[in-house]
């Protein structure tokens, strides 16, 4: 009799399912009082404490023909872009970014006027946003690829206490809040890939390449007592499904509440709202938090956020996200957010 074979990874598995089986193996055979790790697998990057403090690590990884075309030839762009998603991760848990590591996958032929662009684009995300390269590794390979890893330290909260975000504090109550326009960097890309040189559209492509980390507002939301925030990567409804499941709650979103750039409405019109619920890659912040904490933001870090949404309770059945209509009926998006292992 003939063995069964093994399921491919792709094969009714994605991205977050294959995280939550190599989540089983790195458990720590510490009581929970014992271990340093206060937050691990399944979040903007991890928590661990040490007797120096409090630190964060993240790492992002880019590859040609997935995340970005050689052909294109932006190196200074792909480089801060490559910067900005792990200090998006940082701003995401409401701290402060410090040191990088990078790793090259370089294949034969390459220039090295590529790299020096490359590095220039991380190293100004850096100098603008915090944070700076510090080592990493060169290797060969078949196609090109950059890995960066980041580290941060923790938020205070107004008493002082070491405060972070995560995906798993959402409570029924909340309100739900983006920063900035959302469905940017997708428009840009359509637009990218379309060659349309219409000048709203390359205002689209340049918020594709070069994303803003909510650095600031994460930590003023931890100053504030905010608890829950994730960083929008993957789609806003995507990424909203995470929290709503983490959290074990419920989320309604308010569509005509999301906020669009101008020039995205004009070069999609209707079809902006797809960019924005699905796009990904805006870098803009999701998060959740009472009245009373958005009340104690300071006026510049609330005129930079749009409630769009409620987070409520359902022990029936929890971990939905429902997009709403001008009429209160549940819309189901035409797309789906990125997953790496499902497209």
């Amino acid at each position: 009799m003939s063995a069964k074979p093994n399921p491919e990874i792709n094969d009714g598995e994605g991205e977050f399912d294959l995280i939550g089986r190599i989540a089983k193996f790195t458990s720590s055979s510490q009581s929970e009082r014992e271990s340093t790790v206060l937050v691990g697998i399944g979040d903007d990057g991890a928590v661990v404490s040490s007797p120096f403090g409090t630190y964060i690590l993240t790492t992002d990884a880019i590859v040609d023909g997935v995340h970005f075309r050689s052909s294109d030839e932006r190196w200074f762009d792909i480089g801060w872009k490559c910067a900005v998603s792990n200090l998006s991760d940082i701003a995401a848990m409401g701290g402060t970014p410090e040191h990088a590591l990078v790793t090259l996958g370089v294949p034969q032929g390459s220039y090295t006027e590529t790299f020096d662009e490359l590095y220039s684009g991380m190293s100004a995300a850096f100098e603008q946003f915090g944070g700076r390269i510090v080592g990493g590794d060169v290797v060969s390979s078949p196609t090109m690829f950059v890995n960066l890893a980041l580290t941060g330290h923790a938020s205070k909260e107004s008493d002082g206490k070491v405060a972070w975000l995560s995906r798993d504090a959402a409570v029924p109550g909340d309100l739900v809040c983006v920063t900035g326009p959302i469905g940017s960097s997708a428009g840009g890309l359509e637009v990218m890939l379309a060659g349309d040189t219409n000048p709203s559209g390359q205002i689209l492509v340049d918020r594709h390449f070069r994303p803003t980390p909510r650095i600031n507002v994460g930590r003023a939301l931890v100053a504030a007592g905010a608890k829950c925030a994730m960083d929008i990567s993957d789609g806003l409804v995507s990424d909203l499904d995470k929290i709503a499941k983490q959290s074990n709650v419920n989320i309604d979103v308010e569509m005509l509440e999301i906020p669009l750039a101008n020039e995205l409405i004009f070069m999609f019109g209707t079809s902006a709202i797809e960019l924005a619920l699905n796009g990904g890659e805006d870098y803009e912040l999701v998060f959740t938090a009472s009245q009373s904490v958005l009340d104690r933001l300071s006026d510049e870090t609330r005129e930079s956020i749009t409630v769009i949404g409620t987070v409520s309770d359902s022990s029936s059945d929890p971990g939905h996200v429902t997009v709403r209509d001008e009429n209160g009926d549940a819309y189901e998006p035409i797309h789906k957010g990125w997953d790496h292992l499902d497209g």
